[in-house]
């Protein structure tokens, strides 16, 4: 009977704390949006791109030679002949003097993954069983009260929360170690502009300078206004990269911005504002480099460049020494643009390309250029 009364007088607690579970409370879900989910490596789904919103891109010389525009909402450009073979060719010999590496891979956004994770967590099974386990503590128990039962869902609520946590650190582990086996190329960053000698071909200064001019619009006339401004200009890149694919080596589908980049690459720039790609030499076979969600027609823009192939529903570049590829994963406020994902298509034969990320801030040393390394430029 005493049992009896004990849940009869409990009952209503019970019945608002399970309201409560069944509706996301828990400390640390009010008011929560809804969770987004974003890697650094992808699965191509397909996204209705109107719906994005993204505001404008970052801003760069359209007038610049060789410049042309093949997709439209999202801007994509190529420049041709943006480096000389000479410039192309010293990259690639750096970079194999240098050694190269299975190129890395970053779990963008892991920081709201997890978070998100934590939420889900505290919103459904952890609280359930805090509540359940509680009331099986006390049910048996004539003296215990509304004080009693609410202690020991507190106690088991951190307790199941420490253990929930545990989980997702080691799966988030687990996902970041599993993202890797989806890049097999190699890479190396050249932060040395320098040559040893004047006479020597300069590839990675003249590949700093090229793209400093590009996103450069109206710089003044003045030389050496100008050289300030480019300086100021490669300051934003990330130091160029060198990349290498041998036969089937790939990239998977992934973006290059990050929706959590204020938190994850605060000390490398912030977020990626525009990604410039040059092909380092001629690749007959394989290698294109392939946007899964857009099409190869875009409105308003006529295609003038026999690199696209065509024969593609899907955008698609095949490779030619020299000639740069240039996009935005995100708007110049520094938003995720998803309709830029995109991926390094098998390679048949050797494909070498050079990479320079221009990002939202100052890019420090080692992910930049130093000092005396943008003095050069």
């Amino acid at each position: 009977m005493a049992a009896f009364f004990f849940r009869a007088r409990l009952l209503p607690l019970m019945v608002a704390l399970c309201f409560l579970a069944a509706h996301g409370f828990s400390p640390t879900t009010c008011n929560r949006s809804p969770p987004r989910r974003v890697t650094a490596l992808s699965s191509a789904t397909t996204t209705d791109s109107t719906s994005v919103g993204v505001g404008p891109r970052l801003a760069i010389r359209e007038d610049f030679p060789g410049c042309q525009r093949i997709h439209s909402d999202p801007d994509i450009f190529v420049i041709s002949g943006f480096l000389d073979p000479a410039s192309c060719q010293d990259l690639i010999r750096r970079a194999n003097d240098k050694g190269l590496q299975q190129s890395p891979v970053a779990y963008a956004g892991w920081t709201q993954d997890f978070k998100d994770l934590v939420e889900l967590a505290a919103k459904g099974p952890v609280t359930w069983l805090a509540i359940g386990v509680g009331w099986w503590q006390t049910k048996d128990d004539p003296t215990a009260g509304q004080v009693e039962l609410i202690g020991h869902m507190v106690q088991n609520f951190v307790l199941f929360m420490g253990l929930a946590i545990a989980g997702i650190g080691l799966f988030t582990k687990s996902r970041a170690d599993q993202l890797q086996d989806l890049r097999t190329s190699t890479s190396t960053t050249l932060d040395d502009l320098n040559s040893t000698s004047k006479q020597e071909t300069q590839g990675p200064l003249q590949f700093v300078r090229r793209t400093a001019e590009l996103f450069t619009p109206g710089s003044s006339s003045s030389d050496s206004l100008k050289r300030q401004q480019q300086q100021d200009e490669a300051a934003l890149f990330e130091a160029p990269t060198v990349i290498r694919y041998e036969s089937r080596q790939v990239l998977a589908p992934h973006y290059d911005a990050n929706r959590s980049a204020a938190t994850e690459d605060a000390n490398r720039g912030g977020q990626t504002l525009a990604t410039l790609l040059v092909y380092l030499n001629d690749v007959a076979e394989g290698g294109l480099t392939r946007f899964g969600k857009l099409d190869t027609a875009s409105p308003n823009t006529q295609l003038d460049y026999a690199q696209v192939d065509e024969s593609q529903e899907k955008l698609c570049i095949r490779p030619k020494m020299g000639d740069a590829l240039l996009f935005f994963p995100a708007d110049v406020s520094g938003k995720f643009d998803e309709r830029t994902e995109h991926e390094g298509c098998p390679a048949v034969d050797e494909k070498y390309i050079a990479r320079i990320w221009r990002h939202q801030n100052r890019v420090p040393p080692p992910f930049g250029l130093a000092q005396d390394e943008l003095l050069r430029v």
